[in-house]
């Protein structure tokens, strides 16, 4: 089978700080499977690039080098938000993914496009596909903020033309399912296929629970992951258990807001941040920390992270974690069993629950060895490739 990859972003280089989850799928879907990747150029790699015998990286460029700023460091919705100038970069985005996805159909025999993002990546999919000879079957993922933030009729009506015009459409979790439907999508025409961790490689525990130290976050800082909850829950947990330290691992715009929050509530020297690291040294931070907090919540506008890749890597490692209960995180985490559910932005439900794992070491075992367990079972990319490939089998041309 050939596969082309269309994306927003893809790992730059082999100690790349962006999210892998995409990079990660097509290395498994490339030990039986020819993948070409469609994703935007940066400053200092190549235009293309062989990273195996069945998986090259096509870059394309959309400004000139030192203007090609939308993607990277924070997404493009965040870009956007820093900077409304970056508006003026969209369109030449688009365009410049839909030229070299044409000049690819055309030289290629693809029996799919896989657009990773409903907008633009399925538009720029549709269009492409509009120009060119070859009729590929067009399997859209959508991984949340593109179906749950992006609201108004028009936006509305812009997703429901790009997923009736495309084959299939998976989404990360029950709840996008749930959303997707609510557009006029049917049921049929919809797969919950989560991304997933690499548990057996990358991703194990290498410490016991009574080794394990200190509290841990992980993911960008921006107002989804509700990292201002957590903050404000340390003064109660540091009443407690006054020798505990809170890890920030992540960058993005609210840092500078979250720093003066720690100065506010003079926590200052019980929370580091770390910042960005390259995705090959989490592990080594997950695998030490006692507990993992992650305080994600719905934001006003409706966004939502969809099923986090972050949950299921601290479970992988055996860390005993600690979720806010919306919808994505229902998918992953049975409350009591893999893991704990918490009311979203409650800092003070937040402390006790963090106060009840510190005094309770069985408690965290269990959860530990439970939700390393379910990730096995689950999400690990072994399984979710091939639940990738079942779908893709069915829209391939005999």
């Amino acid at each position: 089978m050939k596969i082309l990859v269309l994306a927003s972003t893809y790992p730059r280089r082999q100690n790349d700080t962006e999210p892998n989850f995409i990079g990660n799928l097509c290395l498994y879907l490339a030990r039986d499977d020819i993948i070409h990747v469609v994703t935007p150029h940066d400053e200092g790699i190549p235009t293309r690039e062989s990273l195996s015998t069945n998986l090259e990286v096509f870059r394309f460029r959309y400004a000139p080098q030192r203007w090609e700023t939308l993607v990277y460091n924070g997404g493009i919705l965040a870009n956007l938000k820093r900077n409304r100038l970056k508006y003026l970069l969209v369109p030449f985005f688009v365009i410049g993914q839909i030229l070299l996805t044409i000049r690819l159909i055309r030289s290629n025999s693809y029996d799919i496009i896989h657009a990773h993002w409903i907008i633009p990546q399925g538009f720029v999919a549709i269009i492409a596909r509009l120009f060119s000879r070859q009729r590929p079957a067009i399997i859209l993922t959508s991984h949340g903020g593109d179906l749950f933030a992006l609201k108004g009729a028009l936006f509305s009506r812009l997703k429901r033309w790009i997923i009736n015009a495309s084959d299939h459409l998976t989404v990360v979790s029950s709840a996008m399912k749930d959303t997707a439907m609510m557009l006029g999508i049917p049921e049929r025409k919809i797969s919950v296929i989560p991304m997933g961790v690499d548990s057996y490689g990358t991703f194990f525990p290498s410490m016991t629970s009574a080794e394990r130290e200190g509290l841990i976050f992980v993911g960008r800082l921006v107002s989804k992951k509700g990292i201002e909850y957590l903050l404000e829950s340390m003064p109660s947990v540091l009443k407690r258990h006054p020798k505990q330290h809170l890890t920030i691992i992540g960058d993005g715009p609210l840092r500078t807001t979250l720093l003066e929050l720690c100065r506010v509530k003079k926590i200052e020297q019980s929370v580091t941040f770390v910042g960005s690291i390259v995705n090959t040294a989490i592990p080594s931070y997950l695998q030490k920390a006692a507990i993992a907090i992650m305080p994600s919540v719905v934001t006003d506008n409706g966004d939502q992270d969809g099923a986090p890749v972050a949950i299921m890597e601290t479970l992988a490692c055996g860390c005993p974690t600690l979720v806010s209960d919306y919808p994505g995180a229902r998918d992953i985490i049975v409350d009591g069993e893999n893991g704990l559910l918490v009311r979203q932005k409650s800092s003070i439900m937040i402390a006790e629950k963090i106060n009840y794992l510190l005094d309770n070491p069985k408690i965290r075992e269990s959860l530990g060895k439970n939700g390393r367990e379910s990730i096995q079972k689950k999400f690990d990319w072994q399984v979710v490739s091939a639940e990738f490939q079942a779908v893709f089998n069915k829209f391939v041309k005999s």
